[in-house]
């Protein structure tokens, strides 16, 4: 098993998910939303795979060292487990240079390329070369969230264990976190002395300003500010990058060094796609300079340096032919797979894209299919046959493992899923009726489609609409009734043994039979319609008769619920957009999760990003309560599975 056979097996739990929110009685809806899930591009398109490049090597640690560029203290630092020195990326070391000379940077490199290292390896050397300093703290480091604070944090208590477990002797320099999580007498040990190196976030900055016990910290005038880092640069836009550049403006004013040096680190930030290297560097620079209120240049930008993994470039088609015609299966030896036509051109097709100017970039995502269709022109060969090939080359190369660690041919499956779309329906009988769910308002023959939502018990569906004196419209999707011209409300098809107010609930009248005064004007009335919305009081040929209730939804004409005001149109009727967000969330986690295990395809770890703590803590929240809902389910189950009878609770 793979990681697309996990990735088809999520997908059908949330089709099932999705798809169990709708009860609908007409065959011919039914048949046509059944059709669009079993599509499922309808729904969600095809994943996009992206071949993840490898970074160009650089210099270890103890080069470095021998250069001149680093004292001895820092090279103990920066070492693995086992004692060997950090082998950097090429744009790891440009960055470390640039900043050994005092230049502001912005670093632009990928997910996982070793950003952190970028600030905080000159960051020690720096501090480590100055024995004296002046009162206050030399670095602030500020992260957009508190997560990334605290797995930043733990990251350097374990660079400092690893060094003391290692010299046996005490680390050389202090790094403390200062969050709304610190707790008081940490923060009362840092205002007393105060670390070298501070981890916050942009709001606790602001109150270390103006809070006066903090003044320690960050002192008025002196310069003891050498170093301000902001993390994930593309998050500060629009009000909040106002605020947050105004607080760096602030804090430079207050505290920083003549020579301060300004570093931003962002994994997605760049101009238009077909930008070159010059221009996505200079777009950068531009905002750089706003953000900081310092001068950037094109020069100040540090990108990722990328380098293939197979040799000797894009294969010709002439290869790939070849490739294709043997039919061979994909060796285990890691050597020949790097040789291997198809798989060098899958990593230039969906990983690397070679510059005009010089020099690789990554390639934008694709889909398989869009892949394998590429591959098949190419090679003249059915698309189905290239699609199963190139899925052969994923897998083999997931399986592989490089001499340095890593797998042979790394890749990210990316796939958005969306709320399901909104069904429409004409005018007419429904027999003859047409069905969309594309959104739009005019079908042919003068013909409009409107939106339908179906009966949460029944089934039954109901067009949702606004009338005008002589006509009706589509009701826009997701806007609120108040904002628009027209009466809204719902119509629903005569049925063929036709509802009359005979059927009307007992709850409805007195017991004398007149209608109490609170239904009284909620009793469904007919009317005529015509497939372009006009309609009439009374039968005329080419209209079909409908049952027309205005206002709101208060009574289905086919099962006979009937509501109160003080219920909700989303508890009465549902569309294909009826899952909750924070249940779908739930759902596609413990699908994965399960899916992880029983396949082997990955492991059992799922990390969610939220927008804000308080989605973070709303997600929690539901997931475990599903977990217990679920467990509870199953003990009841698994009891009465097994013929034991469960007891009445009081």
């Amino acid at each position: 098993m793979n990681i697309f056979d996990l990735h088809e097996a999520v997908l059908r739990d949330y089709r099932d998910f999705v798809r169990s929110f709708l009860l609908i009685a007409d065959a011919r809806a039914r048949a046509f939303v059944d059709e669009a899930f079993d599509r499922e591009t309808t729904f969600w398109p095809d994943p996009l795979v992206q071949v993840s490049p490898a970074y160009a090597s650089g210099p270890t640690v103890d080069e470095l060292l021998a250069e001149g560029l680093l004292v001895a203290e820092t090279a103990r630092i920066f070492r693995n487990k086992d004692g060997a020195p950090f082998l950097l990326y090429r744009h790891q070391e440009m960055a470390i240079r640039k900043v050994q000379r005092g230049e502001s940077i912005v670093v632009t490199s990928g997910t996982g390329s070793g950003k952190t290292l970028c600030y905080f390896l000159p960051i020690f050397d720096n501090l480590l070369r100055q024995a004296t300093r002046a009162p206050g703290t030399p670095a602030l480091v500020v992260y957009p969230m508190n997560a990334l604070v605290n797995s930043q944090h733990a990251s350097l208590e374990r660079l400092k264990a690893k060094y003391e477990e290692r010299t046996g002797r005490r680390f050389p320099l202090t790094f403390a976190k200062y969050t709304g999580e610190t707790p008081d007498d940490q923060r009362e040990q840092m205002r007393t002395q105060p670390p070298q190196i501070v981890l916050t976030n942009y709001v606790m900055a602001e109150l270390m300003l103006v809070r006066p016990e903090d003044e320690s910290l960050l002192p008025r005038g002196g310069g003891a500010l050498r170093f301000l880092v902001f993390d994930e640069l593309h998050t500060y836009r629009g009000r909040q990058g106002a605020d947050v550049a105004m607080l760096i403006r602030r804090l430079k004013e207050r505290c920083a060094s003549t020579n301060l040096v300004h570093v931003g680190t962002s994994a997605t930030m760049a101009a238009h796609p077909q930008a070159s290297p010059e221009e996505r560097r200079q777009a950068v620079a531009d905002f750089a300079t706003r953000f900081f209120g310092h001068p950037f240049t094109a020069d100040n930008i540090v990108e990722e340096t990328l380098e293939p993994f197979t040799p000797g470039g894009p294969p010709s088609a002439e290869e790939l032919k070849r490739r294709l015609a043997q039919g061979q299966g994909l060796t285990e030896d890691l050597e020949a797979f790097r040789r291997d036509p198809l798989v060098r051109w899958v990593e230039y097709e969906m990983g690397l894209e070679p510059l005009v100017e010089g020099g690789l970039r990554r390639r934008m995502p694709s889909s398989l299919k869009q892949t394998a269709a590429r591959l098949a022109a190419l090679v003249d060969a059915p698309q189905q046959i290239c699609e199963q090939q190139l899925r052969q080359v994923f897998a083999r190369g997931g399986d592989l493992v490089r001499k340095g660690g890593g797998r042979a041919l790394a890749f990210k499956l990316h796939q958005f899923l969306g709320q399901g779309r909104t069904v429409y329906a004409t005018l007419q009988g429904a027999d003859r009726r047409a069905f969309s769910l594309e959104g739009q308002i005019q079908a042919s023959q003068g013909r409009l489609f409107v939106p339908i939502k179906f009966c949460r018990h029944c089934g039954q569906d109901y067009y949702h609409v606004l009338r005008t004196a002589d006509s009706f419209f589509p009701h826009p999707v997701g806007i609120a009734s108040e904002d628009q011209e027209g009466k809204p409300g719902f119509l629903m098809l005569a049925p063929q043994e036709d509802w009359s107010e005979d059927l009307l609930p007992e709850e409805w009248r007195y017991p004398n039979g007149r209608l109490r005064p609170t239904w009284k004007e909620r009793v469904p009335t007919p009317l005529w319609v015509f497939p372009g919305g006009s309609f009439s009081v009374t039968a005329v040929p080419g209209a079909q008769k409908m049952w027309w209730q205005g206002g709101g939804f208060y009574l289905c004409l086919s099962c006979g619920e009937f509501y109160t005001d003080r219920e909700r149109e989303f508890t009465k009727l549902a569309t294909l957009s009826s899952e909750a967000r924070s249940s779908a969330t739930t759902v596609l986690a413990t699908s994965l999760l399960r899916h992880a295990a029983r396949t082997k395809a990955a492991q059992q770890k799922l990390l969610t990003f939220t927008d804000n703590r308080q989605d973070a803590s709303l997600q929690a929240g539901h997931f475990n309560d599903f977990v217990q809902v679920g467990l509870l389910q199953a003990a009841l189950y698994a009891r009465c599975a097994r013929g034991a009878r469960c007891a009445p609770t009081k």
